[in-house]
């Protein structure tokens, strides 16, 4: 290989890693969406207080196991967006990446904070 080709290739190289911790830096923290947006009603842990089941009886609980199954996260994504009951939508609030972002974050929840 001569040098040319071999200094193209090592800026293309670190232009794909480069491009690559870009991407990753900047993706969506879903807990951190979690918590701005959603640990009030549903609970650090996605078991909401007693106040708050309260206040929205119909207040799901998204450490649920049965619950979480029996939704994707597409789903997951189109509920934040739009809202139901007494869930406001949040689709003038967050991201679509940010949605699918919590909507993984949210997937976890079920047995993943054991007592």
């Amino acid at each position: 290989m001569n040098r040319v080709a071999a200094v193209l290739a090592v800026g293309i190289a670190l232009s794909l890693t480069i491009g690559t911790r870009v991407a990753t830096a900047q993706a969506p923290d879903g807990l951190a969406v979690y918590r701005q947006h959603c640990k009030t009603c549903h609970g650090g842990t996605g078991t909401p207080t007693a106040r708050m089941v309260g206040l929205y009886p119909k207040l799901k609980t998204l450490s649920d196991s049965a619950l979480m199954a029996g939704l994707s996260i597409d789903s997951i994504v189109d509920l934040v967006r739009k809202g139901r009951g007494d869930m406001k939508p949040l689709a003038d609030k967050l991201t679509a990446d940010q949605m699918t972002a919590v909507a993984h974050y949210v997937k976890t929840l079920p047995g993943a904070h054991t007592p």
